[in-house]
């Protein structure tokens, strides 16, 4: 009921904010009144109405349904046809979702009628209930990159030998698996601790204090404190977990002296209960200490003890296994003993452990992984299930560059799939391979540089070591002897999708932020995000892109080859510009503030760029502006013009920037689209609960309201003490969904985009051996998309500062916007 009462407050705030758009004095300065961009984005907020139930999940499909729009008699042909796919698409909504989400919440309630709580079929949040299904194929990972390790070393003039660079990462992957509930306490206690404070605050009468805990801000302020190192101040024998419990603790304590004695009680009460019935549920439900076991419907998390964990290493093509733990106990391993043992796998002759490659069963369907475990030899799987006790393996081959892409960096030896995180070393980064499982973006980052900077230590530490003497047990190797059937069977199976990939880092963030604060200066009902612009121009880019022309000219050549002309021709439908449509794309929106059990909520969005005319208005004002600048003598008439264009324009901007925020509110709070759709699915039998969830994938609308074709996720800017530098997002296991977004700004601001590529011509082209070309594609399609958001940005920045009377002042520098008629 709270969910739904702040939705509620949510919706009626939305309202009030566009109205107070449409009439407010200041709205008047950039536009005229009863803009019908503004009535436009009233009546979009149908589509973000609370999801939460089935009446809310088909209410909010019906309001994606393409409208009916005005046409004049001479597109009477293309109309009829329109009007069929319209049709069309709401017979399908109508029969394949709307009717049979219908009978199931008419189950469901007979369900609650006989005392059923269906809650209890997401013990884990709705989003853990969804990954173990379906984001369990080796493209549902995601891939972060640091390089603090050997920077800050070459800083120091350190250099480490193999055998110290390989024991450092290993000493720093058995203590993160050690500490790893005491991480997760923190990340909890963070959490919890500061959201606490807002329910109780929010009932006092002091406004001052109510601004300082409204919604999540006490947690963006330690954000951006949060240490993820040691720093100068920590005290003797103070691990990592303690000093930033102690950093939070010294933090929270400042705020909580400002209030009332009762309510600093009524909250210790609260965190206390919190604590009690939560914490250990969440540690077990984020644990790494698991392995996936694949079934046909979904993975089972199977936990493991950690005085049975092992460590992997991956050096010079074989597998080996070190113990986490010390000899019958669960203390950490000793780093001599440790040290002696990688010494042994750099020196020692291994001629008899045969090489091992397991890139190919990692890339298997999971759903096949049971009937491929059958076709092994039991001494085989005897063998591979050694695996199962390895959360974390370590790829030293060294085989990948740096500057290669995240995408063909985490393509390295990496285990079967069943692990939560593989570390790769390039040389001169780490990148880390994580499940979507166990881990999501912004903790799988955050993670990343707490072990970097847990090797880091370890590495300074073990070079002030004297050479090695002590012996230790061999380390175990994995024995993995492929018979010919076995090979055969593993190079039968099903793979996950083919993909190609993209990177580019030539956006100009600087441009970005210094138009948020021109927006600002112009008027604060103008409330776009760089977020929100990224997104928003991912919809312009969509109808704008035109492809290289020499890519045109080699398909062409192409269709002239009969082994390649198919794959030529689907890759020339793909990127014809006129066949461009709105993308749907899912946004990652963190959950973990208000519940750190829930993780995130998916939401699927379609920018509005048709409702509220965004193409033709930004051209139409562009083409005003500059006729309005070329013009000579008295230019009255055309500033009018470009003036009342700038107004309409500017506004739309302003509601769509309204749009964007209420959806991530309502996401938030658990109640879009998506989160809808998988509560639908509560207390079916499993192979039904797959069958209904397949459905969207089937019909263009559905999944276009449900599970998007794209995702974007952005980390956003990382901690300034940080070194990652590199993100690549998972995709889920749709196979409708085409292109993913991964986006991470580093701390010299610089924005790095990586993009994966899934459409259907990927994996025609390098069926045909044209795997470049189809690498070429995506990279023009990113770095078109980045060179024209620079544009974009351009143009709006142009657009806002262009008026007669202002002469701004602000942080970015003296805005000279002085027009001379």
């Amino acid at each position: 009921m709270k969910v739904r009462s702040n939705y509620s407050d949510a919706n009626e705030r939305t309202v009030d904010e566009l109205r107070t758009l449409a009439q407010s004095l200041d709205m008047r300065d950039l536009s005229q009144l009863n803009l019908p961009e503004v009535e436009a984005v009233m009546h979009l907020m149908d589509e973000f109405a609370p999801a939460g139930d089935v009446k809310g999940v088909i209410s909010t499909g019906r309001a994606r349904l393409p409208r009916r729009l005005k046409l004049n008699t001479r597109h009477n042909v293309n109309f009829l046809l329109r009007q069929w796919d319209r049709v069309r698409d709401k017979a399908v909504y109508t029969t394949f979702f709307a009717g049979p989400a219908r009978i199931i919440w008419g189950y469901q309630n007979l369900l609650k009628a006989a005392g059923v709580d269906l809650e209890e079929s997401f013990p884990d949040g709705y989003w853990q209930f969804y990954v173990d299904y379906a984001l369990r194929e080796d493209t549902a990972r995601h891939a972060n990159e640091t390089h603090g390790f050997d920077t800050i070393l070459r800083r120091h003039n350190l250099e480490l030998n193999k055998i110290d660079r390989i024991t450092a990462w290993v000493m720093a992957a058995i203590h993160c698996l050690h500490q790893y509930d005491d991480l997760l306490q923190n990340e909890w206690r963070e959490r919890v601790y500061t959201s606490a404070l807002r329910p109780l605050v929010m009932e006092m009468g002091d406004e001052e204090l109510r601004e300082k805990f409204q919604r999540n801000k006490l947690y963006r302020q330690w954000e951006r404190l949060r240490p993820y190192r040691r720093g100068n101040d920590v005290k003797s024998g103070q691990d990592y977990v303690t000093y930033r419990r102690q950093k939070f603790d010294d933090f929270l304590s400042h705020d909580l002296q400002t209030l009332p004695s009762d309510i600093r009680r009524e909250w210790v009460n609260v965190v206390r209960k919190a604590k009690e019935d939560e914490l250990r549920s969440y540690q077990q439900q984020m644990s790494i200490l698991a392995y996936l076991k694949s079934g046909t419907h979904g993975e089972e998390s199977v936990p493991i003890d950690l005085a049975s964990a092992q460590i992997g290493i991956i050096y010079d093509g074989r597998y080996f296994l070190i113990s986490a733990c010390q000899p019958e106990t669960t203390q950490p391993a000793e780093v001599t003993t440790v040290r002696a043992q990688i010494a042994a796998i750099v020196n020692e002759d291994w001629a008899d452990v045969p090489r091992l490659k397991l890139d190919d069963i990692a890339r298997t369907l999971r759903r096949d992984i049971p009937t491929l475990r059958q076709k092994l030899r039991p001494e085989t799987r005897q063998e591979l299930d050694l695996l199962r006790h390895v959360p974390i393996l370590l790829n030293m081959n060294q085989h990948q560059q740096h500057y290669d892409e995240l995408a063909v960096i985490r393509q390295a030896e990496r285990g079967v799939g069943s692990h939560a995180m593989t570390i790769i070393d390039t040389g001169s980064t780490f990148v880390f391979d994580q499940s979507h499982i166990f881990f999501d973006g912004t903790w799988g980052a955050a993670l990343a540089e707490i072990v970097t900077n847990e090797a880091l230590a370890w590495g300074v530490y073990l070079h002030s070591l004297p050479p090695i003497h002590r012996t230790a047990p061999d380390p175990r190797p994995l024995r993995v002897v492929w018979s010919e059937q076995e090979q055969e069977a593993i190079q039968n199976t099903r793979r996950a999708m083919v993909e190609a990939s993209a990177e580019t880092d030539i956006v100009n963030l600087p441009s970005l932020l210094a138009l948020r604060r021109i927006f600002k200066l112009r008027n604060d009902l103008i409330r776009l995000t760089v977020n929100d612009l990224l997104v928003l121009y991912r919809a312009v880019h969509a109808y704008r892109y035109e492809p290289d022309p020499y890519i045109v000219r080699r398909l062409e050549q192409l269709l002239a080859d009969p082994q390649k002309a198919e794959a030529a021709r689907v890759t020339l439908q793909a990127i014809e510009p006129n066949r461009a449509t709105n993308p749907s794309v899912l946004i990652p929106v963190d959950a973990s503030k208000q519940n750190p059990r829930d993780r995130l909520h998916p939401m699927s969005f379609q920018v509005p760029i048709h409702d509220l005319d965004l193409l033709n208005l930004h051209d139409n004002v562009v083409a005003a502006l500059h006729i309005y600048r070329m013009a000579e003598g008295d230019r009255e008439a055309e500033y009018n013009q470009f003036d009342k264009l700038q107004r309409t324009y500017l506004a739309a901007l302003a509601g769509c920037g309204t749009v964007f925020a209420r959806a991530k509110e309502i996401a938030e709070l658990g109640e879009s689209a998506s989160v809808g759709t998988i509560r639908l699915l509560a207390k079916l039998p499993t192979p039904l609960q797959r069958l209904l969830d397949k459905i969207p994938s089937q019909f263009e609308v559905l999944n276009d309201i449900i599970k998007g074709r794209e995702v974007f996720s952005n980390v956003g800017a990382v901690a300034p003490t940080s070194s990652l530098v590199r993100f690549l997002t998972a995709k889920d296991d749709n196979e409708d969904k085409i292109l993913a977004w991964g986006i991470l700004t580093d701390t010299e601001g610089i924005m790095r985009i990586t993009l994966r590529d899934f459409r259907p011509h990927v994996s025609q082209l390098v069926a045909v051996g044209e795997a470049e070309l189809a690498k070429r594609i995506i990279h023009d399609y990113l770095v078109t998309y980045a060179s024209g958001l620079n544009d974009y940005v351009k143009d709006l920045r142009r657009i806002t500062m262009a008026s007669r009377e202002t002469r701004m002042v602000s942080d970015v520098g003296i805005l000279d916007v002085q027009q001379s008629r």
